[in-house]
């Protein structure tokens, strides 16, 4: 709107006014707004990110076939020629058929062989420990895709957030700017009529020159704050977007969100490194099992071409069949089954550790989270209380400072000191906003809370 303040109609300039309206108009069309449900709806359904755990969730799946299809039948069709360029020999002894012996070259220069072959696992205690590990697999691509869920709610709702406080703050300087200015003006007749000094003046100068950088500076993180945003989001920098929730400074703010009863079984992290411990401990079940014999059945069925030309060797094709078990007991590997079944014990036990260490941090975690929450809020009701303080002790100095009361310097300490409780307030509001996010997020409920609010 500070395009419009700068317009002065004239009967010369109304077409070139009017433009300029459209203009405005049209380009703010072009800006989308957000309320903070808004952008995380928007963020968890556009986020590359969603993406690629989404894929990885796929994956999962096409994993589980992969191992299901190792216990189906497995059927390929195969196709060979040779060429025998110098057949073997083989010798009759003397006396089996004739008292010389005999040497004979047995088959021909060319065989071609064509046949399918089916192959079933009938008994494999390593696949079947494999497909165990389906279910696991699937878990922890379900965990990690609302894992990731949560950490886009947290990095959107802390954007979100930042933006909100740029923008009280913009809001809060804009108020003072006023005042100072009311002041100023008030001064400035003072000082025409000898009633004030010079340095009187211009020491509200200073302070009122002073609320412009910052007001500059409060303007410049808007923007940055909002290309964090965009990028939480998942939207293009390029975009032009606003945010439509507010912060209401004058609002009651109650202890809220504070966990007392937190099970860190429930945690996102604790699940995940839940599962990856039975998946190793499938593992090692799987590396046991390759000391047990396997069982597999075969069928095949072919059709041999045999000749010493090659051309008339595919005159006749004589087929053949069978069926078959074959049973294979592994006796000696060179130790290689046991040094992977010792490797597996030991990440397998690396891995409970860990789960007990994980466990114990989300508990500290949850802890300090709890702690900062209270600390914040404890902040945040004492900072308010001294805004409403440093406001009417303001109200009153200004007043006594027109009756004649109060000097500029008293006016002056009482304008820092409610900059200075602003803020205060300012930052400990956003230090509680950020600590209800990480209580909510340390406990796995960040999504429900924002819809909450």
């Amino acid at each position: 709107m500070s395009l419009l303040k700068h317009i002065k109609i004239t009967g010369v300039g109304l077409l070139g006014t009017s433009f300029l309206l459209f203009t405005y108009n049209t380009s703010a069309q072009d800006v989308k707004s957000f309320s903070l449900k808004d952008a995380v709806a928007y963020s968890l359904q556009n986020h590359p990110s969603t993406i690629t755990y989404s894929n990885d969730l796929k994956a999962a799946k096409q994993k589980s076939i992969e191992a299901l299809s190792a216990y189906l039948p497995q059927v390929s069709g195969t196709g060979t020629l040779d060429d025998n360029i110098q057949r073997q020999y083989t010798i009759i002894p003397a006396g089996t058929l004739s008292p010389q012996e005999i040497k004979l070259q047995l088959g021909t220069q060319y065989l071609t062989n064509l046949y399918g072959e089916a192959d079933q696992v009938i008994y494999d205690q390593t696949l079947i420990n494999s497909l165990k590990a389906n279910i696991p697999n699937m878990q922890i691509a379900v965990l990690k895709k609302q894992k990731n869920d949560d950490d886009l709610v947290y990095n959107t709702a802390t954007a979100y957030y930042q933006v909100l406080i740029y923008r009280e703050q913009e809001k809060l300087l804009i108020e003072n700017e006023k005042k100072l200015l009311e002041i100023l003006n008030i001064q400035k007749l003072q000082l025409d009529k000898g009633v004030i000094k010079d340095v009187d003046y211009e020491r509200t100068k200073v302070n009122y020159n002073s609320i412009l950088s910052q007001k500059k500076m409060a303007q410049t993180n808007i923007k940055l704050s909002l290309n964090q945003l965009k990028n939480a989001m998942g939207l293009p920098l390029d975009s032009r977007i606003a945010i439509s929730d507010s912060l209401n400074a004058d609002k009651d703010i109650s202890l809220n969100g504070a966990s007392t009863n937190f099970e860190e079984k429930q945690a996102l992290d604790y699940k995940i490194q839940f599962q990856n411990l039975m998946l190793q401990q499938i593992d090692l079940s799987r590396k046991q099992a390759a000391f047990l014999p396997t069982l597999n059945g075969y069928a095949r069925y072919g059709a041999q071409a045999l000749g010493n030309d090659f051309s008339q060797q595919y005159n006749s094709f004589y087929n053949y069949s069978v069926i078959g078990l074959k049973l294979n007991v592994p006796v000696f590997s060179g130790f290689r089954r046991y040094s992977q079944v010792k490797q597996s014990e030991l990440s397998l036990s690396n891995a409970r550790i860990n789960l007990g260490i994980s466990s114990d941090n989300l508990k500290l975690q949850m802890l300090n989270s709890n702690a900062k929450l209270l600390s914040s809020y404890e902040n945040l009701s004492s900072n308010k209380e001294n805004l409403d303080l440093a406001k009417n002790v303001l109200q009153t100095t200004t007043l006594q400072y027109q009756q004649g009361v109060a000097s500029a310097s008293d006016l002056l300490n009482s304008d820092y000191a409610l900059k200075e409780a602003q803020s205060n307030y300012i930052n400990s509001f956003y230090n509680y906003l950020i600590s209800s996010l990480d209580v909510q997020k340390t406990q796995g409920t960040i999504k429900q809370y924002i819809n909450q609010l």
